[in-house]
């Protein structure tokens, strides 16, 4: 790995790490958090190789107790609580974003849209129903709750999609991948 690949990927983590500084308390005991955006587009802006990579590392700095969470959390507890499984998705998004834009080409809001919110937004949302199922008494509670998640995940995906497309626009892209 490249020095300025390394770079872009802590760069690109500490990202991660203070978006978890923004946190709405849910009533089903999930905060609404940036992190969840910043992670699917990791893998729009550094690609699927090192959008996971970061993905990866960003979840073992959970797992070894930094407090990189929302409220200063951390540790591998927190793979056992309600939030559990939503770190597979955290992990599963960037490559799968990744992967599916290098099918295109054409790189606009829309594509960016799509693919944020399907392989993002939907992928994280749905690797979190186990451990919300678990949980909160069951998949019916547990699909009552992402409903709710839904439409803020969706403007995540907008807001990202937007970021990414102007990016993408003035040529800055290889800037953040590394390249």
């Amino acid at each position: 790995m490249k020095t300025k690949h390394l770079t872009t990927v802590a760069m690109y983590l500490a990202l991660i790490i203070l978006s978890g500084m923004i946190a709405i308390p849910m009533p089903v005991g999930v905060p609404v958090v940036l992190q969840n955006m910043m992670l699917f587009m990791a893998g729009g802006i550094l690609g699927k190789k090192y959008g996971t990579l970061t993905a990866a590392v960003f979840v073992l700095a959970v797992a070894l107790g930094l407090p990189v969470l929302p409220g200063g959390r951390g540790g591998a507890a927190v793979f056992f609580g309600i939030s559990g499984s939503f770190f597979i998705g955290y992990v599963l998004a960037p490559f799968l974003v990744g992967l599916a834009l290098e099918k295109y080409t054409k790189r606009n809001f829309l594509t960016f849209f799509i693919v944020y919110f399907l392989f993002g937004a939907v992928l994280i949302n749905l690797t979190g129903l186990l451990s919300m199922s678990i949980h909160s008494g069951g998949i019916k509670p547990a699909l009552v709750a992402m409903a709710g998640f839904l439409p803020i995940d969706t403007l995540k995906a907008a807001f990202a999609a937007w970021v990414s497309e102007r990016i993408y626009a003035t040529g800055k892209l290889n800037a953040f991948i590394g390249s």
